[in-house]
């Protein structure tokens, strides 16, 4: 009996016979002649195929020079709007005299840069320079206390040698009292604004250095080596080439470790091998890596595991899919994680066979993992779910796939549509379920899924992601889905639907 489909609608060629196209979607077996006219029309078909793709990885390419371009242009644009500030033109005993006389909320976490007197420091030369602008005129009110400090440098703009010096020296002074210190400036400013890395640090608890540039540069500040950091707990820095073999950081002691994580997604960071790093870092409970390329080529054979028995979270950001991905997740084992997230960040649309390097190491992770977030990774529906089968104490769930997975089938596959049905078993306790897919998605499947789950879920969040071209229905879809949800909203459960582009 044939087997036939009335939802799928195939575009027949003219140029393929009758007696072949009335064969699509069943399962008759095509005439000898039939036979020898498909192997003729596959040559073809899959010769198109292969000009289609190439013209597309043109396309592509294309787009990412432009958009380098455009931010090239959007640089100068910013440089300048700055140019014709009016608080250029304000006089710098003006500005200290702002400066003195101002504070912000004692309750936020660091000050607001679009208030005052921060709004007005945009002008690092007067900024830094002047002399009655001294930053102790602040620091000062602090007597002995400890002090956070973040420094932001705007994207782009230049500071003399001499600025640089000043506040390097003014850096250095404080460095006794710092607690918290965050520097964002270019490669080469950063460079001349570690002086303080000499000196003894006994209350730094966090320190954060990051390039600002968003474009790739050969420019790198030298390894950072504290001398003295007895009290650091929390370490992040963020550079284009990261070679942390020469870096003195102690690294046993920390507790949060970030690595490349916010990194430009211009970049294709390159770094040395996270794992050297890791094995020294007994104590750590958060771990944010960017993931790149490896400097030095690593030789699967001599890789050891490595141990981290504290990490509750671990979030990474990957840049670029090499071979070192699936070495380094293989040789990970955190016995604690609860928390994991996985986002593609690269400028690629995705890799068409697939990115589950991260799966083997989530499955050694089910006893304890409970939150888990798929962001622009295509991994191929059954092996997401053979592996979301092992997480059974999983409560949060994200899965926001690239352009390639927009048309998944796991709104079907994660509803359960009795106790002896075998997708019952994946996710039993799931308690928040974040998706994405495109607006063709039934509503009839988005509503039995959140019916089969309703007894354990609390919150439930749909994107609908639409390609550049076409009618935009999703609209129409949100307001479709909501009026079929809305018993279960009354009942308690948080509906949020959103539209979203094909990559977040």
């Amino acid at each position: 009996m044939p087997f036939l489909s009335s939802r799928v609608c195939i575009p027949v060629d003219p140029k393929i016979p009758p007696s072949i196209s009335q064969l699509f979607r069943t399962n008759f077996v095509p005439s000898p002649a039939d036979t020898q006219r498909i192997y003729t029309l596959l040559e073809e078909r899959r010769a198109e195929l292969a000009a289609f793709n190439d013209e597309i990885e043109r396309v592509r390419a294309e787009v990412q020079r432009l958009e380098r371009q455009r931010g090239q242009v959007e640089d100068v644009v910013h440089e300048l709007e700055a140019l014709m500030s009016p608080v250029r033109r304000m006089p710098t005993d003006i500005v200290a005299k702002i400066f003195e006389h101002c504070h912000w909320d004692q309750a936020a976490p660091r000050a607001d840069p679009h208030v005052a007197p921060l709004l007005l420091a945009q002008d690092w030369e007067a900024f830094v320079q002047s002399k009655s602008l001294s930053m102790h005129v602040w620091f000062t009110r602090a007597k002995a206390l400890p002090i956070s400090l973040s420094l932001n440098h705007p994207k782009g703009s230049l500071v003399s040698w001499h600025a640089l010096m000043h506040l390097d020296k003014e850096i250095l002074t404080l460095s006794c009292q710092l607690k918290h210190l965050s520097l964002h400036f270019s490669p080469r400013s950063l460079s001349c604004l570690l002086t303080f890395t000499q000196s003894s640090l006994p209350y730094l608890e966090h320190l954060e250095l990051h390039n600002t540039n968003s474009l790739p540069t050969s420019e790198n500040p030298p390894p950072i080596a504290l001398h003295s950091a007895p009290s650091l707990k929390s370490f992040s820095i963020s550079w284009c080439s990261l070679n942390l073999r020469d870096f003195h950081i102690p690294w046993a002691q920390l507790q949060h470790l970030d690595l490349e994580y916010d990194a430009s997604t211009f970049w294709n960071p390159v770094h040395s091998d996270y794992l050297e790093v890791l094995a020294c870092c007994p104590n750590l409970t958060t771990l944010h890596l960017g993931i790149g390329a490896p400097i030095y080529d690593v030789d699967p054979a001599h890789i050891m595991p490595v141990i981290l028995p504290n990490v509750h979270t671990f979030r990474s950001s990957v840049y670029l899919q090499t071979p070192y991905l699936s070495h380094f997740f293989d040789a990970l084992r955190m016995p604690q994680l609860s928390h994991f997230q996985i986002k593609n960040v690269s400028l690629a649309l995705g890799s068409s066979t697939g990115q589950p390097e991260c799966l083997p190491f989530l499955a050694r992770c089910a006893d304890t993992l409970e939150s888990v977030c798929f962001h622009r990774i295509d991994i191929a529906d059954p092996m997401l779910l053979s592996c979301l089968a092992q997480l059974h104490r999983l409560k949060r769930m994200s899965i926001l796939p690239g352009i390639l997975r927009l048309n998944h089938g796991l709104i079907t596959a994660l509803t359960h549509s009795d106790a002896s049905d075998e997708n019952a078993h994946i996710c039993p306790a799931l308690e928040v379920l974040q998706m994405r897919c495109s607006s063709i998605v039934p509503v009839d499947a988005v509503v039995q899924l959140v019916a089969s789950r309703y007894h354990t879920l609390k919150q439930f969040l749909l994107q609908f992601a639409s390609f550049q071209y076409g009618l935009d229905t999703r609209d129409d879809k949100i307001k479709d889905v909501e009026a079929r949800l809305r018993e279960y909203v009354e009942g308690g459960l948080q509906v949020v639907l959103t539209k979203s582009s094909n990559s977040g």
